[in-house]
């Protein structure tokens, strides 16, 4: 078989991208996407689904504004045609047609076309964790060993490969499947993941894929309170930290409260808060920027609560702050 060779297509720059991001989304990115979970109401393309199982085909024929995207299972997005980049807090990712990148559940990214590259097209394969996690252990690769569990991609990094013939292959056959319409559709759809992940792993790539599916080795629950340290200032909700600790909301709830002694909801808000108000006193960040570094999605709100907690509005306190 072809190796699937791990390879960075474009510059991997780590020049606080964090910035960047933040200052598309105070001006002309549109409202947060979860992957898989807001691909059916997409208009861009087509959705397969069985049971829990999602695959995603995607067609872009006119420029379109960045997407900050939040992804909420482990993915794979094969680029068929055009090129897309890919912003993360540390680095920059250009994947091109004839390459896949994989992203980890977890991961918050925001997502643009190439200014010469109006036409994108692209089929993604969703990883749902616990059928991953049953097949994987099917195979028995890590005879008895267990590693801590990491929740987001922050350590590690999105994978970027280049496809070989039979990952194109693959990635055909799966096209077709939008097509059908007859019975056995989830079944079909489990096989072909795991047609996948055999695929993966029978290339020179696989240490790699490993490495990038870690946690399927460990039976343990992520802690609650790690998850939403790690991921505070990033604009997620109570059922996006649920999944992410891999845990029902109410579950999550229970358990934040059991370690933190107060709901997490109040948790965050306050945490947040903190946040912005440090920020307001020390740099010279915009309100506006502020808010969405914070964790916020709502200016207005933000400002509301902000004069709720301090007992006046985040411009007031930076006027007192400069005297």
């Amino acid at each position: 078989m072809t190796a699937l060779s791990p390879c960075l297509v474009s510059n991997d720059r780590r020049r606080g991208n964090d910035a960047l991001i933040i200052r598309i989304m105070s001006s002309r990115v549109t409202a947060l996407l979860r992957i898989p979970d807001d691909l059916a109401d997409a208009s861009s393309g087509r959705v397969l689904r069985g049971g829990d199982l999602w695959f995603g085909e995607y067609h872009q024929r006119q420029e379109q504004q960045p997407r900050n995207i939040f992804v909420t299972e482990h993915t794979l997005i094969f680029v068929t045609k055009g090129a897309k980049v890919f912003h993360f807090p540390d680095r920059e990712l250009t994947v091109t047609s004839g390459h896949a990148i994989l992203l980890k559940r977890g991961c918050y990214l925001l997502c643009e076309s190439l200014k010469r590259d109006n036409e994108y097209e692209s089929i993604s394969i969703f990883f749902k964790a616990t059928e991953l996690r049953d097949f994987w252990d099917s195979l028995k690769l890590h005879h008895g060993k267990r590693k801590p569990k990491k929740t987001t991609c922050d350590s590690d990094g999105p994978l970027v490969l280049s496809v070989s013939p039979e990952l194109a292959q693959f990635r055909e056959s799966v096209t077709a499947m939008f097509s059908h319409q007859g019975p056995f559709v989830e079944l079909l759809m489990r096989t072909k993941l795991q047609e996948l992940i055999l695929l993966l792993l029978s290339t020179s790539a696989r240490p790699q894929v490993e490495a990038f599916f870690d946690e399927l080795y460990d039976d343990q629950l992520p802690d609650p309170v790690y998850v939403v340290r790690k991921n505070l200032n990033k604009p997620l909700g109570l059922a996006d930290y649920s999944k992410l600790s891999d845990r029902s909301l109410s579950k999550f709830k229970r358990d934040f409260k059991e370690q933190i002694g107060e709901a997490p909801g109040k948790w965050i808000t306050n945490q947040r808060l903190e946040n912005a108000h440090l920020l307001l006193k020390s740099t010279s960040l915009s309100v506006g920027e502020i808010c969405y570094r914070s964790g916020f999605t709502n200016l207005s709100h933000f400002i509301r609560a902000y004069k709720s907690r301090f007992g006046g509005t985040p411009a007031s306190q930076r006027k007192i702050t400069k005297s």
